[in-house]
């Protein structure tokens, strides 16, 4: 699971256009990593007016294969330093926990300026509880991103425009 090119791009845009200026904190759901190459992320920066910005304190990057840098230094370079994800694996630092089951641990509810699905929640069964306990995490008036494969997915599910209107308009969300 991870940001490529296209959700790292997506990220910089919306950091840029200003929707993250007030942000403190983020959570993942999964333990979520860079999976695109150094250079490709230099570009990014480099495109998205980050010229300064350095890969010093990240960790070595060793995309495809393992250890990859951990999605938090790439939050921490746009100045969202209060990271965490959540995953049954408790990779990074996780908040352990089966996305299959309730979420109850209310000090976490409405905790986070932005809850993400990088590719994590179709890989789980009862996706239902899944982006309820997104709900849950995320702040009012916060963000939930979701950048999830509409067509040829690795998980059990697949999602079309539909899925995500549906969930937006049960929950009085602005897409």
């Amino acid at each position: 699971m991870g940001l490529g090119i296209s959700a790292v791009q997506n990220f910089i845009e919306l950091s840029n256009l200003g929707y993250f200026k007030d942000v403190k904190n983020i959570l993942d759901m999964g333990a979520q990593e860079l999976s695109l190459t150094n250079d490709e992320l230099k570009e990014l920066f480099k495109i998205g007016g980050f010229e300064n910005e350095t890969l010093e304190n990240y960790p070595a990057n060793h995309h495809p294969q393992r250890p990859r840098v951990p999605a938090k230094y790439f939050y921490n370079s746009l100045n969202i330093n209060d990271c965490n994800n959540m995953d049954i694996n408790g990779d990074h630092g996780a908040l352990v926990h089966d996305l299959n089951k309730p979420f109850e641990d209310k000090n976490q509810f409405n905790k986070y300026d932005i809850v993400t699905d990088f590719g994590n929640n179709e890989h789980v069964f009862n996706i239902g509880e899944c982006y309820r306990t997104m709900h849950n995490l995320t702040k009012a008036g916060g963000y939930m991103i979701i950048h999830q494969v509409v067509l040829n997915g690795n998980g059990y599910f697949n999602f079309d425009e539909g899925f995500f209107e549906g969930i937006a308009a049960a929950n009085g969300y602005k897409t």
